[in-house]
């Protein structure tokens, strides 16, 4: 870029040298003073700096100061060391305007037709890019680096968020240090990242990864595709998920219908509304750990049902809140049949005892068999 626009600007000074050697002394249109060269009707040295040295004007009413360059119809570049290459290009000190209608502000670069730099030490780069804040860049056609220290990257890119970064046709990054990533992706929360076409990030230090995936909850992540999450804290990875309950963690495809401060694994797991067979037991005697439940762990849907593996045994104990496994109900089983024979055995034998008369004042004894 930089070798390209030293070409453009010796190239111009010479061409301008070239004519001016080369034309009659009678020609009033153009002059040569203070190491300067001006050529074309109104063409002068101008401005703040108006000594002219070491300056070129080429172009009807061309305006230039001090070491500087300015081509075009009423092309200005009046400020010390400003180069302005185009028909009403304009640029303030140090600065580069190349374009029909281009401005840059001092120490910037603007460059295509309509190009604005208008922030300082800002860089514009296509038709009708522009720059507001300081120490912007916007490149591509109709870029907008609005916010302090931004960056626009693509066809109407927009970054309004101060030190936000908006990349891709149509992208856009409005939130303070925000990151948008991808076609019309859309990051408007503080601190917000959107990466893939159609992402949106708009809760606070929120993520969007994957093609029209949307977090508006605040601290919400989201990665895949076709997902909407407005649970703040909550987390969807998968395709097709909806979550809109706060601290749920969703993993799986095509899950709708979750619930707070709860987990869902799987497609299409969901919640299970309360009702007499997850109320728990009926106490009768006795107390149990644990409080009423503030949230759920699922792995399914009613006729979607699955089981879970290879878990640990839980603590058996009044004070445990594990969950059990497979064989430790087993185990209980087995007891509980053991308990049942032994109750079996016991009522027969007491079945089998005859009865005894009962006399007063004496004492009986019976033995039977059965």
């Amino acid at each position: 870029f930089y070798l390209s626009l030293t070409a453009v600007v010796a190239l111009t000074a010479h061409s301008a040298m070239a004519q001016a050697q080369q034309s009659s002394n009678g020609n009033n249109h153009i002059k040569i003073e203070n190491s300067g060269v001006y050529i074309g009707e109104g063409a002068e040295a101008k401005g703040h700096y108006t000594n002219g040295t070491k300056s070129v004007a080429v172009g009807k009413n061309a305006k230039v100061a001090e070491s500087g360059v300015a081509v075009g119809f009423e092309a200005n570049a009046a400020h010390e060391g400003a180069t302005a290459v185009g028909k009403k290009a304009k640029a303030q000190s140090y600065a580069v305007a190349m374009g029909f209608q281009a401005n840059a502000n001092t120490q910037s670069i603007a460059m295509g037709k309509d190009a604005k730099a208008n922030g300082i030490q800002s860089v514009a780069l296509g038709d009708e890019a522009q720059t507001t804040g300081n120490f912007t860049l916007a490149f591509g056609r109709k870029a907008k680096a609005k916010g302090e220290a931004s960056l626009a990257f693509g066809v109407e890119s927009l970054a309004s968020g101060g030190w936000a970064n908006a990349l891709g046709r149509e992208a856009k990054a409005e939130g303070l240090l925000s990151t948008a990533f991808g076609w019309q992706a859309h990051a408007s929360g503080e601190r917000s990242q959107a990466f893939g076409a159609g992402a949106e990030a708009k809760g606070s230090r929120s993520v969007s990864i994957g093609n029209f995936v949307k977090s508006t909850g605040n601290n919400s992540t989201s990665i895949g595709n076709d997902i909407f999450n407005s649970g703040n804290y909550s987390i969807s990875i998968g395709n097709s998920n909806k979550v809109d309950k706060n601290q749920t963690v969703v993993v799986g495809n095509n899950i709708q219908n979750t619930a707070e401060n709860s987990v869902f694994l799987g497609d299409s797991s969901a919640y299970v509304e309360k009702g007499d067979t997850t109320g728990g037991i009926g106490k009768v005697d006795g107390n149990y750990a644990g409080v009423e439940a503030k949230g759920v762990v699922s792995v399914g849907s009613k006729g979607n049902e699955r089981r879970i593996q290879n878990v640990a045994a839980g603590l058996l104990s009044h004070q445990s809140t594990d969950a059990v496994n497979g064989s430790q109900l087993h185990a209980t089983n087995q007891r509980l049949e053991e308990v049942n024979k032994d109750a079996k055995a016991g009522i027969a034998a007491a079945m089998a005892f005859k009865d005894v008369p009962f006399v007063p004042g004496k004492w009986s004894y019976a033995a039977g068999a059965a």
